[in-house]
């Protein structure tokens, strides 16, 4: 190989690093805006902030913000996690905290479409993803219910077989003791008066 097929190697391994890397990072640029976006969004929905969350919605999907009321959706705080992102469309892992505790969790989408250069929130897809996540919650819900209804259940079964098993063996020890003690000897028989009177 002569000098100029080294530098034309050489020249066009950094330029497909390069644009790798610059791939890269307008990747980690579009998953950032989306997750932006989807914080935005639900921070207005839990404010009550309609109006902002409506600017961050697909126009066709905009109606669908009269569901997510505050007191229908009856969140305290959310969180999200993992965003996947393919062409014009993203998904952010949300999870929503409700309950008066805020210990019950619906796990649910936010998903994202792409429109010219900024991510909007398409909130019927997002409701979609919702009404699944609210059902599997549910489902926890009761499944945890059981499980602890069934461990008191456990326990008051297992408090009641003890007591009969005690009240059976003081009954047990009760009539061993009774058979072995001799028996008493009986009082002499009343006889009865000499002149007939009734006592």
């Amino acid at each position: 190989m002569n000098v100029n097929s080294y530098k034309i190697y050489f020249l066009s391994v950094y330029l497909l690093i390069t644009s790798v890397l610059l791939s890269g990072c307008i990747f980690s640029s579009e998953s950032q805006q989306a997750r932006e976006v989807a914080d935005k969004f639900w921070q207005a929905v839990l404010a009550e902030d309609m109006d902002t969350a409506k600017n961050l919605t697909t126009w066709e999907s905009a109606q669908y913000l009269q569901f997510l009321t505050s007191k229908s959706v009856a969140a305290k705080r959310f969180e999200t996690g993992e965003i996947k992102v393919e062409g014009t469309t993203a998904e952010v892992a949300t999870v929503l905290h409700s309950g008066e505790k805020g210990d019950m969790t619906i796990p649910l989408r936010t998903v994202l479409i792409r429109n010219k250069d900024v991510w909007q929130v398409d909130v019927q897809k997002t409701m979609g993803s919702m009404v699944s996540g609210a059902m599997g919650a549910v489902v926890d819900q009761l499944n945890v219910f059981m499980e602890n209804g069934l461990q008191d259940l456990d326990k008051a079964l297992s408090d009641s077989v003890q007591e009969l098993n005690k009240s059976l063996k003081q009954g047990v020890d009760q009539l061993k003791q009774e058979l072995t003690v001799p028996p008493t000897t009986p009082p002499p028989p009343v006889t009865p008066p000499a002149n007939g009177q009734a006592i």
